[in-house]
């Protein structure tokens, strides 16, 4: 005759349940979902004619916001010409606020400039996104190709591609 404790049924009976439970739960679908952000915020600049540089600090709300505020930090070496450089209000869902400013160069050094949104929320706390735009970086020169070397070897004619 076979003679189980009353313990060794009980963990029988336990591993039985959750067999039945991971058995049955597995056909279920399980999903997850991304957190993103509530503003997607983006920071563009364009080269006009003449000679000043138009930035641009976007944001689309993903939800509303009673209360953000946004800004353009310029270097020293940029100075502003007109626009804007600050804003702060209210965002509702989908909607798109921009802080258009335009800039000219004092000094032709790399300059980073730095678009900020700050975002206050209705029951405390708060959260900081930046964009990061770097302009008058040293253009490399373009390193001169070397011309293929021609060499016979039999019948054949072989070009050779060197590199540095």
């Amino acid at each position: 005759m076979f003679l189980t404790s009353e313990s060794q049924i009980m963990r029988w009976v336990r591993v039985f349940a959750i067999s039945i439970v991971l058995f049955l739960g597995a056909g279920k679908e399980v999903f997850a979902i991304k957190a993103s952000l509530p503003l997607n915020l983006s920071l563009t600049s364009r080269n006009l004619p003449d000679g000043q540089t138009e930035l641009i600090l976007q944001a689309s709300a993903s939800m509303a916001i009673e209360k953000v505020s946004m800004s353009i930090d310029l270097p020293a070496s940029l100075a502003l010409v007109s626009g804007d450089v600050k804003w702060d209000g209210a965002i509702a869902v989908g909607e798109k606020k921009e802080v258009k400013a335009f800039i000219r160069t004092l000094a032709n050094i790399p300059a980073k400039v730095i678009g900020t949104a700050l975002i206050d929320f209705p029951h405390g706390g708060s959260m900081m996104q930046q964009e990061t735009l770097l302009l008058n970086t040293p253009k490399e020169k373009p390193v001169p190709k070397k011309p293929p070397i021609l060499r016979k070897q039999g019948r054949d004619t072989i070009l050779e591609f060197r590199s540095k």
